[in-house]
């Protein structure tokens, strides 16, 4: 009797629930058999919505005459270089008798699976596995309670709107606005209101006029000790002449004062929330400056391969009550992983988590990112920076709120107030996990005491605009990109979604960065002439602002609990795509215009200048009468993007520093330095 086929999202999973249910063994044809079942994986997506050409050879050619395209029935295909597994898949799914969707539990690993049995005729019953770790406990408790593959029904039509839809908009903007302007202008519904952000920030930057302000602060001594302090008026603490300062200075100098007011204040500060992804690559481009797409791929890593980590692809920041029984182990394995120090006090019972932490209202299909039940060994660079936030994080949720003492005193001299500000920690708490904080200590002051002014000074400074996004405001703007839709029910709508999702924010980024509609100075973001053109040209509110994507998530929101019709929705999108059709074709055609490029070196064969080019950073001299020169360095080698500055370094040093993120032809993982050798690209290690 053939046998169920579980069918995981990724090769590593496979290999997980192997090993977790045991006496599988490995066949030629890729797959894993065992008494009970079959095992096979995907490798993410292999199945994909076809292209226009696919449906009508003559959508092939980009034509304003063939806008709008709307396929009468989406069809799929293969990803040309997924054939071969795909193949094994559907041989497989022809002789099994039940399917267990074991891909990742959420919105997109439900769209892999459909798509995959889709595409091979498969139409029997489906359970479905619902995680949100890869130990083995919780693979072999997942078996224990499948579920039934028809609950997510919804699910899939929600999953399969999306991505049509966002076919729709991709396919028909992007074409209409490429063949209008005679440039290749790549609009979609997420990244181009991310791009909008951008680009309007930049314009805010550029228009700002700074204002000159000038600042008077003081050094006072009292009998307990000096403590500094800034003049004050009501609620303005700056002044705007400069005649006014000095005649401030001038008055208070020297004098003699008194402490008008002494107002010391506890406060209790609870141990932050749990991370989901996007605080957690906020953070780690804080600290370090990890690009999203850095962040989510370490913590991928760490949930696939290494087993520290639960799903990290989450929205949520809270945790279920169900966990709690786990909750001894998780600690007892952070203890031998190097956290014991922290841990000593909270076993054998671990205090009992409040309502702020456990929280299952809040969380939808996984909770936050914890560590699991199993030790860290010898993890270095990211790997072991991104798992020490987690392990912190969750160790520092036990513990109680920390206890600071805050002080606020007004000094007054000759009729002018000065305000001090103290803050001392009392008792460190979670603190002393994550990090003590920073102290301001004022010595000890009563309301009374008597003070002598010792030093003034008047510093000039200006008015300054908002900074630059970097990656980590970007992804806060993303995230809380509904609070600029004015519609109420759609602003409600966008509460836990924002653009994209905690899945999607990294690629949509690095996107952007590709497209080069922006770029990266140091940290931060900006947009590029050509993004700025971009949004220069759209004039559907639809597709800069966020409002489009929060109508959207309302509606699929609504599908996935069986109140919205997929029929109607898709309805809906195809008649918007094609009055933004009309409007692009009726529109003035406006010149592109090319930034001019600032060369990255010299050619190392034949002295010409190396300039970015879509695919690569090659000699500016390649055309024949030039001297048809070749050297390239591509902006993809083994699977890795190279950056503009890695590419300049390569070029003024003749070397790069070790890279990581490299995958050989066997798909191994490696780091290597890039030199010039010969006036070619080779590998150091």
């Amino acid at each position: 009797m053939t046998k169920p086929l579980i069918i995981a999202e990724k090769p590593a999973m496979a290999a997980d629930i192997a090993r977790a249910l045991g006496g599988f063994a490995r066949y030629a044809g890729g797959y894993w058999e065992s008494r009970d079942y079959r095992l096979a994986n995907a490798i993410g997506h292999i199945v994909t919505l076809k292209e226009p050409e696919d449906y009508d050879p003559a959508w092939k050619r980009w034509s304003l005459k063939s806008l709008p395209i709307i396929p009468g029935q989406f069809g799929l295909k293969v990803i040309p270089h997924q054939a071969k597994q795909f193949s094994m898949l559907a041989t497989l799914l022809k002789q099994a008798p039940l399917t267990i969707n074991a891909c990742d539990a959420g919105r997109e690993g439900e769209l892999i699976f459909r798509y995959i049995c889709q595409l091979a005729g498969y139409t029997g019953p489906v359970q479905r596995l619902w995680i949100s770790s890869l130990t083995a406990a919780a693979i072999r408790a997942g078996f224990a309670q499948l579920r039934k593959g028809q609950e997510y029904a919804n699910l899939a039509a929600a999953a399969r709107c999306r991505s049509q839809g966002d076919w729709l908009v991709g396919i028909n903007a992007t074409r209409a606005f490429t063949v209008k302007h005679k440039e290749l202008l790549s609009v979609g519904r997420v990244q181009t209101p991310t791009l909008a952000m951008l680009v309007n920030r930049e314009r805010e930057i550029r228009d700002f006029q700074p204002r000159v302000f000038w600042v008077v602060t003081a050094e006072f001594a009292a009998s307990s000790g000096s403590f500094p302090g800034r003049w004050f008026r009501g609620k303005e603490n700056r002044l705007w002449s400069p005649g006014e300062a000095e005649g401030i200075k001038a008055k208070v100098s020297g004098k003699q004062g008194i402490i008008a007011e002494c107002q010391v204040k506890p406060r209790q500060e609870a141990p932050p929330l749990l991370w989901d992804l996007t605080s957690l690559q906020r953070e780690a481009n804080r600290r370090w400056g990890f690009s999203a797409a850095r962040t989510l791929s370490t913590a991928q890593n760490l949930y696939e391969r290494h087993k520290l980590i639960t799903y990290p692809r989450t929205n949520s920041r809270y945790l279920t009550p169900d966990l709690t029984p786990s909750f001894a182990n998780r600690l007892e394995a952070l203890a031998k992983g190097g956290y014991s120090e922290y841990i000593a006090s909270l076993l054998p019972t671990p205090p009992r988590l409040t309502g702020r932490v456990l929280n299952p209202a809040r969380v939808r299909d996984h909770h936050a990112i914890i560590p699991t039940e199993k030790s860290a060994g010898s993890l270095r660079g990211d790997e072991a920076m991104i798992y020490d936030l987690v392990a912190r994080r969750f160790i520092a949720a036990f513990y109680p709120d920390c206890q600071w003492k805050e002080t606020r005193v007004i000094t007054r001299v000759e009729g002018e107030d000065f305000e001090s500000k103290g803050r001392e920690l009392v008792s460190p708490c979670w603190r002393q996990v994550e990090g003590v904080g920073n102290e301001q200590l004022l010595p000890v002051l009563s309301q009374g005491d008597p003070v002598k002014t010792v030093d003034v000074q008047v510093k000039q400074d200006e008015t300054k605009p908002l900074a630059r996004y970097t990656e980590g405001t970007l992804l806060a703007a993303m995230e809380g990109a509904g609070k600029m839709v004015e519609e109420e029910e759609l602003r409600e709508a966008m509460k836990d979604s924002g653009l994209g999702t905690p899945a999607t924010r990294a690629a949509i980024i690095e996107r952007l960065k590709q497209v080069e509609y922006i770029g990266v100075e140091g940290k931060s973001l900006y947009p590029t002439a050509k993004g700025e053109q971009l949004i220069g040209l759209i004039t559907l509110p639809a597709l800069v602002s966020p409002e489009l994507t929060g109508e959207w998530e309302r509606r699929l929101a609504e599908m996935e609990l069986g109140r919205e019709d997929s029929r109607a929705f898709m309805e809906d999108v195809a008649e918007m795509v094609g009055a933004l059709v009309a409007e692009v074709a009726a529109s003035e055609v406006k010149e592109i215009v090319r930034p001019v490029q600032e060369p990255l070196g010299e050619c190392p064969q034949c002295g010409g200048a190396v300039i970015e080019g879509k695919r690569a950073y090659g000699c500016s001299n390649w055309k024949p009468k030039d001297g048809g020169c070749k050297f390239t360095i591509w902006k993809t080698i083994a699977k890795k993007r190279i950056t503009a500055n890695q590419a300049k370094q390569l070029l003024t040093k003749g070397k790069t520093p070790k890279l990581r993120g490299f995958v050989s032809k066997k798909g191994t993982k490696f780091s290597a330095s890039l030199i010039l050798k010969g006036g070619k690209v080779e590998f150091e290690f």
